[in-house]
C-alpha cells in the first residue's frame, strides 16, 4: 500500500502544480486498475479493487477534489464500454469512448487509470490520468518494490517527499490528511479484508452486511487500530440497523455497536473525515443529535465536497422529515449540494423521496423513488414506498405492480408482504391477500395487523369458523384490540347458528346447545356486564376461552370445568399482566409478571404468589436470580446491581439477605 501512495502523492502534486484546484472543484473518476498478471489469484484480484478504493479515499480528501463514486463508474463507464485500463497507447479507440461516456455520464474532469504486474517477489505498479475535455493524457507514475514488504516503506519515504515538494500550510494538511488515509494500516493482509469488506458494504444490500461485517472483523483482528475498518464496519451496522428498524425490528444492538465502533474510528483516524462521518450517523441513529452534528460538521471542515458528508448535514436538519423537501431550507440548500456532486446517490435521493411524500409532493417523490429503481431496478425500500403512495393514491394497479416487484426484491421483509396484502384486500382478491398476510405473520408471528386482516378476508367470504380463529389470534397478541373482539363475537354467532337463551336473571347465552345444555363454542353474557365467548363442555366453560370481568380486567386463556386451568394471560385494568400457567383459577407454575412500575418477574409461581425458582428484575436494571418462598426471596440467590455486577450473593430469608 506504500507504492500506492507514492502514486496518489505524486498525482496530487501535479494537480496541484497546475493551479486549476484554486477557483473550481475537480471531478475526478478513478477507474478499477487492470491485473496484468493473466493467471487466477484472489490476492492480486483483490488488488486491482484495492488500488482505485485506496486511490479514491485518498484523494477525496484533497481540498477541491470530488471523486465519482465508484458505482457510478462501474454503471456508466465500465459496463458500457469494451475498454482495457492497461497503459498502452494503442489503445485510442478505447479511450476515445472512455473520454465520451465520462463527459455525457458523469461530468467528470479527470480520468485515472492504470495497471500492475507482479514478477516474483517485485510488483509494478503504473498510473495516468486524462484531461476530460482535452482529451490530453498526462505522464504519470511507475513505481515497483518488492511485494508486499517494501510496500510500506515506499510509503512512508514517499509521504515524506509530499511534505518537501508542497510548500504552505494547506498543502502541508491536505499531506498529512492522504497520508493518515493511506497509512490507516500497515498491515498487509488486513489492508486485504478491508478491501473485501469494502465491496460488500458498497453493495448497499442487507444480505452482503455480514460478509462485509465478517471481513471488516478480520481486519481488525490483525490491526485492531485500523481507523477505515473502523469506520466501515459502524457505517455497516448503522445502515443494517436502520433496514431492521424499517422492518419493525428491534435495531439497538446494531445502533450501540455502531455507536462504539464509530468513537474507535474517530480515535484511531480522527483527521479523516469518512471516521468523523461514520460516528455523526452512529449518534443520529442513538438519538444524540447534539454529537451527531458537531461530528458532522468536523467532518464538513475535513471535506465539505463529498456528497455523503453533505446528506448527513442535509439529513441532521430534516426535522420531522420536511426540511428536506421544502425549497429554501438549510436541509434543502444541503440535499441540493449533495446531488449535484453525485447525481446517484441513492440515500440521498431516497430521503428527499421520502420527505416530499410526507409534505404531500407525491409527484416529486415518485419521480425520486423511480429514478433510484432506474439506477437499482431491486432497491426494496423505493420500490415499497412506491407502492405506497400509489395504494394511497387508490391507484390499485400501480401500487400492486411496484409491491410484487418489492416482494421479489426483498422476501424476507414483513412489511413488503403486507403491502402487497391489503392491495389484493383492496381489489377483493381475498385468497391472494390472505397468502401474502400469512407471509408476513410467518416473518413476523406477531404482526398483529397482518393477522387482522387475514381474519377479515375470511369474513368477507362468509367463512365463519377461520374468521374466528385468526381474531383469536389477533386477541393471543393484543387482547384489548376492541375491533377483533367485536368481530370475532360476530364471527362466533355466525358460525354457531345457534339458539339464543335469556335468563329470568338478565343473563344471556348465544352459542350451540348439545342435549339442552351448553356446549360447543357460545358466548355468555352476565347481567352485571362480564362476558366470556369460548367453548363450553357439559353445560361449563371448558377449553379455550376470553373472560371479561366486570372491573375491566380480562383473561384470555384455558379454562377446565368451569375455571382457569392451563396456559393463559390476565391483563389487569392498571396495565400489569400475567402470562403463564394457571391451575385451580390460580396462578401456578412457570409464568411472567410485568408489574406497573416496569419491574418484571420471570419463574415459578405457587397459590398466586413467587414460589421456587426465579429472577425479578427491577427497572432500574438490578436484578435477583434465585430461590422464592410465599412471595419473598428465600434461599440460594444472587442480586446484581444496574451495572451487572453482583450486589449479594449468597442466602437470603423473608427478603433480606443473610450471608454467604
Amino acid at each position: 500500500m506504500k507504492v500506492f501512495a507514492k502514486i496518489i502523492l505524486l498525482l496530487t502534486i501535479i494537480f496541484l502544480s497546475s493551479n486549476i484546484l484554486i477557483a473550481n472543484n475537480l471531478k475526478i473518476v478513478v477507474l478499477p486498475f487492470d491485473k496484468l498478471n493473466k493467471e487466477k489469484n484472489d490476492e492480486l484480484d483483490t488488488l486491482a479493487v484495492g488500488i482505485s478504493e485506496t486511490l479514491s479515499g485518498a484523494l477525496s480528501t484533497v481540498n477541491n477534489f470530488v471523486i465519482i463514486d465508484s458505482d457510478r463508474v462501474k454503471r456508466h463507464l465500465i459496463k458500457n464500454a469494451e475498454f482495457k485500463q492497461a497503459i498502452n497507447p494503442e489503445e485510442t479507440k478505447d479511450i476515445e469512448k472512455l473520454q465520451e461516456l465520462t463527459k455525457e455520464k458523469l461530468d467528470g474532469d479527470f480520468i485515472i487509470y492504470g495497471s500492475f504486474s507482479k514478477i516474483g517477489n517485485n510488483i509494478q505498479i503504473s498510473a495516468k490520468f486524462m484531461n476530460v475535455s482535452t482529451g490530453i493524457i498526462t505522464q504519470g507514475v511507475t513505481v515497483d518494490g518488492e511485494f508486499p514488504k517494501e510496500i510500506f516503506t515506499l510509503q512512508k519515504q514517499l509521504a515524506n517527499e509530499l511534505v518537501n515538494k508542497i510548500a504552505g500550510n494547506s498543502g502541508s494538511k491536505q499531506q498529512n490528511r492522504i497520508e493518515e488515509y493511506s497509512q490507516s494500516t500497515g498491515n498487509y493482509s488486513a489492508y486485504q479484508y478491508y478491501i473485501k469488506g469494502r465491496v460488500e458494504h458498497l453493495k448497499y444490500d442487507v444480505k452482503n452486511y455480514p460478509a462485509a461485517i465478517d471481513n471488516y472483523n478480520k481486519a481488525l483482528k490483525l490491526d485492531p487500530k485500523y481507523a477505515l475498518a473502523w469506520a466501515g464496519l459502524a457505517e455497516v451496522n448503522a445502515l443494517w440497523g436502520y433496514q431492521i428498524a424499517y422492518a419493525s425490528g428491534d435495531p439497538s444492538s446494531y445502533y450501540k455497536a455502531a455507536l462504539e465502533q464509530g468513537k474507535k474510528a474517530v480515535e484511531y483516524g480522527d483527521n479523516l473525515y469518512q471516521t468523523h462521518l461514520a460516528l455523526s450517523v452512529a449518534y443520529q441513529n442513538n438519538l444524540n443529535f447534539d454529537n451527531a452534528n458537531k461530528e458532522a460538521d468536523k467532518a464538513y471542515k475535513l471535506n465539505n465536497n463529498n456528497a455523503e458528508v453533505l446528506y448527513q448535514m442535509a439529513s441532521l436538519r430534516n426535522y420531522d422529515y420536511e426540511d428536506m423537501g421544502t425549497n429554501g431550507t438549510e436541509s434543502n440548500n444541503y440535499i441540493m449540494k449533495s446531488l449535484a456532486l453525485n447525481p446517484e446517490l441513492i440515500i440521498a435521493k431516497w430521503t428527499l423521496a421520502h420527505s416530499y411524500s410526507t409534505i404531500g409532493k407525491n409527484d416529486l417523490a415518485i419521480k425520486e423513488y423511480k429514478e433510484i429503481i432506474n439506477i437499482n431496478p431491486n432497491h426494496s425500500p423505493s420500490l415499497h414506498n412506491t407502492a405506497l403512495i400509489y395504494y394511497d393514491l387508490k391507484d390499485y394497479k400501480n401500487s400492486e405492480f411496484y409491491a410484487i416487484k418489492t416482494v421479489k426484491a426483498d422476501p424476507k421483509t414483513p412489511q413488503h408482504h403486507y403491502t402487497l396484502g391489503l392491495v389484493y384486500f383492496q381489489k377483493k382478491e381475498y385468497k391472494k391477500a390472505i397468502a401474502n398476510f400469512e407471509n408476513a405473520a410467518k416473518l413476523n408471528p406477531r404482526y398483529e395487523d397482518a393477522i387482522y386482516f387475514i381474519a377479515t378476508c375470511y369474513w368477507y367470504q362468509n367463512k365463519w369458523d377461520m374468521a374466528y380463529k385468526n381474531y383469536n389470534r389477533v386477541l393471543d397478541i393484543n387482547p384489548f384490540n376492541t375491533d377483533a373482539i367485536r368481530w370475532r363475537d360476530d364471527s362466533q354467532q355466525r358460525m354457531v347458528g345457534g339458539e339464543t337463551v335469556t335468563y329470568t336473571n338478565g343473563d344471556k347465552y348465544t352459542g350451540q346447545f348439545k342435549k339442552g345444555v351448553k356446549h360447543g363454542q357460545g358466548t355468555y353474557t352476565f347481567s352485571n356486564g362480564e362476558k366470556y365467548a369460548g367453548q363450553w363442555e357439559n353445560d361449563k366453560i371448558h377449553g379455550q376461552g376470553t373472560y371479561n370481568y366486570s372491573n375491566g380486567d380480562l383473561y384470555t386463556g384455558q379454562f377446565r370445568n368451569g375455571v382457569r386451568s392451563g396456559q393463559g394471560s390476565y391483563t389487569f385494568l392498571n396495565g400489569e399482566t400475567y402470562i403463564g400457567k394457571w391451575e385451580d383459577d390460580k396462578i401456578n407454575g412457570q409464568g411472567t409478571y410485568s408489574y406497573l412500575n416496569g419491574d418484571k418477574y420471570t419463574g415459578q409461581f405457587k397459590n398466586g404468589v413467587k414460589h421456587g425458582d426465579g429472577t425479578y428484575t427491577f427497572v432500574s436494571g438490578s436484578k435477583y436470580i434465585g430461590k422464592w418462598e410465599s412471595d419473598k426471596m428465600h434461599g440460594q440467590g444472587t442480586l446484581y446491581g444496574s451495572d451487572g455486577k453482583i450486589s449479594q450473593k449468597g442466602t437470603f430469608r423473608n427478603g433480606n439477605y443473610i450471608g454467604q
